[in-house]
């Protein structure tokens, strides 16, 4: 029994997230004969956290890893042993509960938040669309045509090279091509790219106006949250 519980915690061990591992050997400027050590401290480290024992005493617990290193009999008797599998069983089942009820929290602030998210956009769309030089498509799509060039329009097969700058409706940049432009298929992007795409040839440049249907929709995607208003400036540079 003991040994089959050292070789399951050697396993979790060995599949600890590596960069958190990484970040704290460099803050410890460690040596390379220490990092071993190191290594599988830190992790079993997370591993009593995960299992809400993080209040292990240290002292109990580095005798112990030195009495099962040097092979000596553990000196907890087989009723202490009962004693503390269970204790550990009810520390994990109480962290498990912990961790499902922080995620419902934060799945139901999520739904708020994607709940007020869409109002937003739905007031800001309907008079956004009543704008002079924004035009409607059937889908919602919203756009300015902000730089017009004459010549073929990308079509659902191409590839296209664009600079871009996308924001929210209060104005704040979460993506940009910046100062290199971006290439991709018409079919690699969201619903309101790929219609938009189409409408545009070399030279052109639009500004859109994205319902969360045609963005992302009540998905949270990086820094973008659930149910956003997008808002796009895409200017057409080539089309392959």
């Amino acid at each position: 029994m003991v040994k089959r519980i050292y070789i399951s915690i050697l396993c979790i061990l060995l599949t600890v997230n590596s960069n958190n591992v990484q970040a704290a050997k460099e803050e410890a400027n460690l040596q390379p004969e220490n990092d071993l050590g190191y290594f599988f401290g830190y992790s079993f480290g997370n591993m009593l956290k995960d299992g809400g024992s993080g209040d292990v005493d240290l002292d109990r617990l580095m005798q112990g890893l030195k009495d099962s290193l040097a092979e000596r009999p553990t000196n907890v008797d087989a009723d202490q042993r009962k004693q503390i599998y269970a204790e550990v069983r009810a520390r994990q089942e109480a962290a498990q509960v912990a961790r499902k009820v922080a995620q419902a929290v934060e799945e139901n602030a999520a739904l708020e938040s994607g709940r007020s998210n869409l109002a937003i956009a739905i007031e800001f769309l309907q008079a956004n669309g009543q704008r002079e030089g924004v035009k409607v498509t059937g889908s919602g799509l919203q756009y300015e045509v902000l730089t017009e060039r004459d010549g073929a329009n990308a079509e659902l097969s191409n590839r296209v090279v664009v600079n871009y700058l996308g924001s929210f409706v209060d104005g704040e940049v979460f993506d940009q091509s910046g100062d290199q432009p971006a290439e991709f298929g018409l079919q690699q992007v969201i619903a309101g790219w790929t219609e938009a795409l189409q409408l545009m040839s070399v030279g052109d440049k639009y500004k859109l106006y994205l319902h969360p249907d045609l963005a992302y929709g009540a998905g949270s995607v990086g820094r973008i949250p659930p149910n956003s208003l997008l808002i796009f400036e895409i200017e057409i540079l080539e089309i392959k």
